[in-house]
């Protein structure tokens, strides 16, 4: 990357930390920090973050699909084991 996009990217990422919204977990209740929240082509880009985040539907007291609520919450380490498979069957042994 070059010195001027490292540059831009802090700065960004700086201001993101300063005046962006305060995202707090909706199980937890904890404060995980602030960030920019970009909906985009259906995703929603979490900029300045440093945890790991997945959103999730608020429960809400009348029903309506028109407007819902959105939250995070702190995505959980995976619980198995990390197993390097090999790309290519073994050679066979020689004769």
């Amino acid at each position: 990357m070059s010195l001027l996009a490292s540059f831009a990217r802090r700065l960004v990422i700086a201001l993101a930390r300063t005046v962006g919204s305060k995202i707090v977990d909706a199980e937890t209740g904890r404060v995980l920090g602030r960030a920019f929240l970009i909906p985009w082509r259906g995703k929603i880009a979490v900029i300045g973050l440093d945890a790991e985040v997945k959103p999730l539907f608020l429960p809400q007291k009348r029903l309506t699909y028109w407007k819902q609520e959105l939250g995070f919450a702190i995505h959980a380490p995976p619980d198995f084991p990390h197993e390097v498979r090999p790309q290519h069957p073994p050679d066979p042994p020689a004769p």
